[in-house]
């Protein structure tokens, strides 16, 4: 009997327990949305930055693609590598989603050309127009720091879209 309590008492205290937690969690560091003056003024500053000649075809294609024979260590190492770059591409849409504050354009993967995601913050109504009426492979041009990889795929953000 002892035992049984006991176990309901922990199912409890994650049933009940762990939701409240988060909820705590959420209310101290709720999520940032929006756009200030320091992001507008920061986009307008990547937007007329020179971007390196990192292209998104050839070696860094072949080792991010998910069919590649790279391994992890040589995927870490390259993304070392090219992490910080301000890079210009010219990509199809797979996808456009919202995450933190950011709208999130996904681009397919390809043979030959490496997936990204392209994290944006829209300043004006146009420009969340403009994204909200992407379509799948319709071709955007991504401009933006390299922030690191997922899921085999580029992150660039902050990012703009030309």
């Amino acid at each position: 009997m002892k035992r049984t309590l006991e176990v309901v008492f922990w199912c409890v205290v994650a049933l009940v327990g762990v939701p409240v937690f988060a909820a705590l969690i959420y209310t101290i560091f709720p999520k940032q949305s929006g756009v200030d003056g320091a992001t507008v003024a920061s986009d307008a500053r990547l937007a007329s930055e020179n971007a390196s000649d990192l292209a998104p075809t050839g070696e860094l294609a072949e080792m991010f693609s998910f069919f590649s024979n790279s391994t992890q260590i040589q995927r870490d190492e390259k993304e070392r590598e090219i992490k910080g770059k301000i890079v210009r591409w010219r990509l199809p849409v797979y996808n456009v989603s919202e995450r933190h504050g950011y709208y999130v354009v996904q681009t397919k993967s390809r043979p030959g050309l490496v997936s990204t995601f392209c994290y944006v913050r829209l300043s004006d109504d146009a420009a969340k127009q403009y994204v909200l009426s992407l379509k799948e492979n319709d071709l955007i041009t991504c401009k933006g720091q390299i922030a690191g990889t997922s899921m085999r795929s580029i992150e660039i953000r902050p990012a703009v879209l030309q």
